[in-house]
């Protein structure tokens, strides 16, 4: 588009704009002169006989509650069933309005009713009007009961006219006045000549002429010469007929320019037998501007109907539209095509769609379109559509309820579009999930069942080296029973690594919230490290600020493996000096947080090292891992774990001076006392005089159970399977039973239920290679009092029997 088109685009549209917002302020102002009027205007619609607008001095002269209930009356509904002369009210006024329109304004007298039932004389304008095409009579009434009153007192009373003509007068100046209200120019020419004997304020307004100024002018100087003989036809039309019009024309402004104007007019003869041309004059140029408006938005409507449509060829997508009055379907060219059916094929009904729909599909598609149009939901469901060739293919519908204009619905139009190959996708994408899942369910139960297989041999291998301790050896002896308990120890914690790294792994590790302190954890993971401790002969300092308060809430077991792996590491990797743990709380992301530092005196780590100290299955070099040994999961764990917890880890070391970490972890604070107990001991409890019943199938397990409880002096009974744990409670009381998990013929779970349904103070504790939390947490809820670990820690084994002893 060139720019001087660009330019008259914009100058046209700012000149609309104008004539908009001229339209709209004058609009505006014979508005608010309609309403503020005092004497009573309605306008009635020919077509329907009932009025469409009033002014508050029609409700009130009328007696009517409010306007709205005003616009439900005709004329008839205010008048009385007989006018004083005897016709009908409704007869009489339609005559009046019939003339009205086919030979101009009307001024009569007519006897209006209240609503209360009272009556009272009116006079009467009617002028037939046109608006946008629409047959309308302006009503302008006025209560001339004081009139009518003075009228009788005056044929009383000759005496007294006087006062009647100048009341008359008075009555007359003041219709005169409101004329001057009226929205429409109103003009008296003589027949003669065509010179103006009165206009109206309005009819000044729109020619640009004061009302003196059109006094001494005639209607010839204000009609360009090209309608000259159109004028003349209309004044033969009034001679004859006497009214002419509607009449469209031009009328030439003061300022020159031309405008488009609609006349009607009646010829009205006075007492003296001078005949006048009374004419109602509407200015149309706001009303041809707005028709040329909405033809240039039909034209533009047009043009986005035809935009619409080539998007919708080009999405594939079928628009429909249900008439729930008619229950007529139509469809577009696309509708067709997504159903597979002809034009011929299609009755054009609802019935029609229902019988495409699959079959298993029709009835949830057709209950949420029902939803919809009761408006009690939203219509975008998807449905499978069967074509006649047996082909099913899917759709995705929306729709939009078109109501009336007292809400209710009588139209439906929506679209279909297919999603057949998208939901192809869905549901290749959710086999491929679900055989992912269940592959990542496999790996899980396999290292579950792998981490049972090695502890169950493993639990004889420890079991044994605890043992062995106790007994009197050589140095050489010592030492080799040492490094077998070092060993296998180590092979244990690559076990449970594992284990986590799995969990993680696959997004299984959830956190709990449980009381928890602190100061019993690093108590608890000093315990752990003790012997190495005393071993290396290092120092291990703990340092907890006065004011820090020891109650929150966390996993109590992943935050005692976070502290346990960072500090195992530092004392591990320090063969003189000492470990430090400093706890202290403080502000983490503004969140409550515990701050805990632990620094070694050991080897330290190069930079290099400290980039990927972090990473999965990485040590700081392969020298390490040889001296020292390990996997390098550990602190990959220890990590994920912090992260899991919100929390951050920060380390910083020199080779050869040590390492130090520094620890937030971000926790709810708990009103409650850690729960932690400590239940180990370092030597067995005397359980003389008490019965313990052991469940276990391993022959190996059994002897070493049996060895490990022989300093207890309980009197112990060895079963191999649950019937028989079961068969034995049946036969004795026991004060303890130990269960094992995996068991020929019945497995501990059940034999657990069945022991305790019958003896419920019995308590059965769980003595199995199942470690994992899941599995833990089941093994308690269930009833089980306790859970004992395979391998078997002495320590905790004595302490657990220690707290049933007492």
């Amino acid at each position: 588009m060139s720019q001087n088109s660009s330019t008259d685009l914009e100058s046209e549209n700012k000149k609309l704009k104008l004539a908009l917002e001229k339209v709209t302020s004058e609009r505006d102002k014979y508005k608010n002169l309609f309403d503020a009027s005092g004497d009573a205007l309605s306008i009635i619609d020919l077509k329907s006989g009932k009025f469409i607008e009033c002014n508050a001095a029609a409700v009130e002269m009328h007696g009517v509650q409010n306007k709205d209930k005003f616009l439900q009356l005709g004329p008839a509904d205010i008048s009385p069933k007989y006018q004083p002369c005897g016709q009908l009210s409704e007869s009489l006024a339609k005559g009046f309005i019939t003339k009205a329109r086919d030979e101009g304004a009307q001024l009569f007298q007519w006897t209006h009713n209240r609503l209360d039932g009272s009556t009272f004389p009116c006079l009467v304008s009617l002028t037939a009007i046109q608006s946008h095409g629409e047959d309308l009579i302006l009503a302008i009434g006025r209560d001339i009961t004081e009139i009518v009153r003075t009228q009788k007192q005056l044929d009383e009373a000759h005496s007294d006219l006087k006062r009647y003509k100048k009341a008359y007068q008075r009555e007359k100046e003041k219709f005169e006045h409101f004329v001057n209200l009226a929205p429409v120019g109103i003009a008296i020419n003589y027949m003669k000549d065509g010179s103006f004997q009165y206009v109206n304020h309005e009819f000044s307004n729109m020619t640009g002429y004061s009302v003196e100024e059109l006094n001494n002018m005639d209607y010839w100087q204000l009609t360009p010469r090209k309608y000259e003989e159109q004028e003349h036809k209309q004044l033969d039309d009034l001679k004859q007929q006497g009214r002419y019009g509607p009449y469209a024309k031009e009328y030439i402004h003061k300022a020159g320019s031309t405008f488009p104007v609609l006349l009607s007019g009646i010829k009205i003869t006075d007492s003296d037998g001078e005949d006048f041309i009374w004419s109602v004059v509407q200015d149309t140029t706001q009303q041809k501007a707005i028709e040329a408006q909405i033809q240039k938005a039909k034209e533009a409507a047009d043009s986005f109907a035809i935009r619409m449509q080539l998007a919708n060829d080009s999405a594939e997508i079928g628009v429909w539209e249900w008439d729930l009055v008619s229950n007529e379907l139509i469809w577009d060219d696309w509708m067709f095509k997504l159903y597979g059916v002809t034009k011929g094929q299609f009755s054009g009904v609802y019935e029609a769609w229902v019988n495409s729909v699959h079959p298993d599909d029709i009835g949830f598609a057709s209950a949420k379109l029902e939803a919809a149009v009761k408006g009690e939901g939203v219509y975008e469901p998807e449905f499978r559509v069967v074509h006649p060739n047996g082909v099913v293919r899917t759709m995705k519908a929306s729709a939009e309820v078109i109501k009336d204009e007292i809400g209710r619905a009588i139209k439906v139009i929506g679209v279909n579009y297919d999603v057949t190959d998208k939901v192809n996708v869905i549901e290749k994408l959710a086999a491929a999930k679900t055989e992912a899942e269940n592959s990542a369910k496999a790996k899980s139960d396999f290292v579950a069942n792998m981490s049972h297989e090695i502890r169950t041999p493993m639990n004889a291998i420890l079991g044994g080296l605890q043992l062995l301790e106790t007994a009197e050896l050589s140095k050489d002896f010592r030492q080799i029973l040492s490094n077998a308990s070092f060993s296998a120890q180590s092979l244990l914690t690559i076990i449970n690594d594992i284990l986590d790294y799995s969990k993680i792994e696959s997004n299984k590790l959830e956190l709990e919230k449980a009381p928890l302190s602190f100061k019993e954890i690093i108590e608890s993971v000093k315990y752990d490290l003790d012997s190495v401790i005393s071993n290396k002969g290092i120092g291990f300092i703990v340092t907890i600020e006065d004011s820090f308060d020891d109650r929150w809430l966390g996993d109590l077991v992943r935050v005692k493996q976070i502290l346990l792996n960072l500090t195992s590491n530092a004392v591990k990797f320090t063969d003189k000096g000492s470990v430090k743990i400093t706890v202290r709380s403080g502000n983490f992301f503004e969140k409550e947080a515990v701050n805990l530092q632990i620094t070694d005196t050991g080897i330290g780590m190069s930079e290099e090292a400290q980039k990927c100290i972090f990473d999965r299955f990485s040590q700081a070099d392969t020298s390490t891992t040889r001296k020292y040994g390990g996997t390098g999961l550990g602190m990959s764990i220890t990590a994920s774990l912090v992260q899991l917890m919100k929390g951050k880890i920060e380390l910083t070391s020199q080779q050869g001076k040590g390492t130090s970490i520094d620890l937030w972890l971000p926790l709810d604070k708990s009103s409650q006392e850690s729960n932690l107990k400590q239940c180990r001991s370092l030597s067995p409890p005397n359980l003389a005089g008490k019965k313990i019943l052991i469940a276990e199938d391993n022959k190996i397990n059994q002897i070493l159970i049996k060895t490990m409880l022989k300093d207890t002096y309980a009197e112990l009974t060895l079963v191999e399977n649950g019937v028989e744990a079961v068969k034995a409670c049946q036969n004795d009381l026991y004060d303890l039973v130990l269960m094992d998990i995996h068991m020929p013929e019945m497995d501990g779970i059940e034999a657990q239920k069945r022991i305790n349904k019958h003896y419920a103070s019995m308590p059965v504790i769980a003595l199995t290679a199942n470690v994992m939390t899941g599995d833990v947490k089941k093994y308690l809820a269930q009833g089980f009092v306790a859970h004992i670990g395979k391998p078997v820690d002495l320590r905790n084994l004595y302490g657990v029997l220690k707290n049933y002893a007492d």
